[in-house]
C-alpha cells in the first residue's frame, strides 16, 4: 500500500501542474504547516520518497521499514494536531480544521495499531542462534560389549 501511495503522490505532483490549478490549488500540510503550489509539489515528492522507502523496507522484511512507517504515522498525527491548534483561531479555516479534527482519531488508531503489531518486531532483540554442542572425544567412543554377537543379550533380554 505504501508503494502504491508513493506512485499516487508522484503522479499528483507531476500531472497536476498540467491542469489549470486556479479552481483546485495543490495544498499539502506537513508538520502543521500548509504548503501551496510548487512547494507543495516538492513536499509531495519527498513524501513519495518516504513511502517508497517504507514499501522497500517492509517488502525486504527489514526492521527499519517498520520503524520508518511508525515514525511517518507519528508525524501524521502530530501534523494533524499542530494544524488544528494553529488554524483554530482563523475563522476562514474552520471547515478545514473540522475535517482535520475528524480525521485525527482515525490517524491515532492507525498509529496505535501499527505500534501494537510492530513493537515486538522492532524493539525486541532477535533470538540468539541455538548453541551447537560439540561432543568430547570421550563421548564419541562407543561402549564395547563382551558378547556383541548375541542380539538378545545386547538388547537386555535374559535367556
Amino acid at each position: 500500500m505504501a508503494g502504491l501511495w508513493a506512485i499516487c503522490l508522484v503522479i499528483r505532483a507531476f500531472v497536476h501542474p498540467l491542469v489549470d490549478s486556479v479552481v483546485d490549488p495543490t495544498e499539502v500540510v506537513l508538520g502543521g504547516v500548509r504548503f501551496g503550489d510548487d512547494p507543495a509539489r516538492i513536499v509531495m515528492i519527498v513524501e513519495a520518497g518516504i513511502f517508497a522507502m517504507i514499501a522497500i523496507g517492509v517488502l525486504a522484511e527489514q526492521r527499519w521499514g517498520l520503524l520508518l512507517a511508525l515514525c511517518a504515522m507519528v508525524e501524521v498525527v502530530m501534523s494533524h494536531l499542530a494544524f488544528v491548534i494553529a488554524y483554530l483561531p482563523v475563522r476562514a479555516e474552520w471547515m478545514n480544521v473540522r475535517a482535520t479534527a475528524l480525521e485525527g482519531p482515525m490517524m491515532v488508531m492507525i498509529t496505535l495499531y501499527l505500534w501494537i503489531r510492530a513493537s515486538d518486531l522492532i524493539f525486541d532483540a532477535p533470538a540468539p542462534p541455538p548453541k551447537i554442542r560439540h561432543a568430547s572425544p570421550q563421548d564419541q567412543r562407543q561402549p564395547v560389549r563382551t558378547n556383541s554377537g548375541d542380539l538378545g543379550a545386547a538388547l537386555g533380554y535374559e535367556k
